[in-house]
């Protein structure tokens, strides 16, 4: 199992969500989530995939599924859905897991992912990769319309009432800054107001997080108490990646979480990985000072 220890070694040390090892080497690696990194191995790789070993942030019954179509060998989730369990134990592929959970739940922790919802009926490894694929191909390109179609619709505003509905916005951000600066919890920061926000502060540590990443949640407890504590010494804030993509790729946030610490509007610091509250004071007072 020397492929598998591998894939899970680098899972953990590079902060990825899937990681695929066969005879040694590296073969795919990604930090991206869902399933879409899964299909992407498939497409690139085919019938290579066969024999190697996997290491998945999260997996369900739908990974379970394109693990057994792709004839992979042993599979290691730090988060394994039990009906992705019984698919890995009926066609024998050796499996281990950190956390058994009963569903996988969507970025938003909402509800099911809509792919295992797909995945619920299907037994058929085959009927299960051709599924799968059409359903994330489609959610791409309703995401793709979507976009089109709210730019479209932004550009045909009419002028008076463009300028009505950004005075309201202003106002209602305005609002919520000033309730923000009254709580000591980690405010929500956004593409839209990073710069603002980073400006108006001298010092402020942006938290770069998301949903379903495990230490991010783990985090979290954390960077309260350190909001609770630095109260009126400095800013602090959670910036959710997958909402706001932008600033994440300008400050090149390749792994979760990330901690900015931003001084007089530009990066002074950072600070990458789940890490003690002593860590996280140690960079701050070098600031802070």
């Amino acid at each position: 199992m020397q492929d598998l220890e591998k894939a899970k070694k680098r899972l953990t040390e590079k902060d990825l969500t899937l990681s695929i090892v066969k005879n040694g080497e590296t073969i795919f690696e990604t930090a991206s989530h869902g399933i879409s990194g899964f299909l992407t191995a498939m497409e690139k790789f085919g019938d290579k995939l066969e024999g190697a070993s996997v290491a998945d942030r999260v997996a369900g019954k739908a990974i379970a599924l394109l693990c057994v179509y792709s004839k992979v060998k042993a599979v290691y989730a730090a988060t394994l859905s039990k009906k992705a369990k019984a698919v890995l134990e009926e066609n024998a592929i050796y499996h281990e897991w950190n956390e058994l959970v009963e569903n996988i739940l969507n970025t938003d922790s909402t509800g099911v992912c809509p792919f295992e919802k797909l995945a619920t009926e299907i037994s058929n490894p085959n009927e299960a990769y051709a599924k799968l694929k059409a359903l994330q191909e489609s959610l791409a390109c309703r995401d793709k319309e979507a976009s089109t179609k709210h730019e479209q619709f932004i550009s045909e505003e009419d002028a008076d009432l463009k300028h009505i509905r950004e005075k309201m916005l202003k106002q209602l951000t305005e609002k919520r800054e000033r309730k923000q600066e009254m709580s000591t919890e980690p405010a929500r920061v956004t593409d839209s107001n990073f710069d603002e926000t980073v400006n108006k502060n001298t010092l402020a540590l942006i938290d770069c997080w998301a949903p379903w990443c495990g230490p991010c949640l783990a985090l979290g407890p954390i960077i309260e108490e350190v909001a609770e504590e630095y109260a009126g010494k400095l800013f602090i804030g959670k910036l959710n990646v997958d909402e706001n993509p932008q600033t994440a790729e300008r400050f090149q946030i390749f792994s979760i979480p990330t901690m900015l610490i931003m001084k007089n509007g530009r990066e002074a610091d950072r600070i990458v990985g789940l890490v003690a509250k002593k860590t996280i004071e140690g960079v701050l007072k070098k600031h802070l000072g």
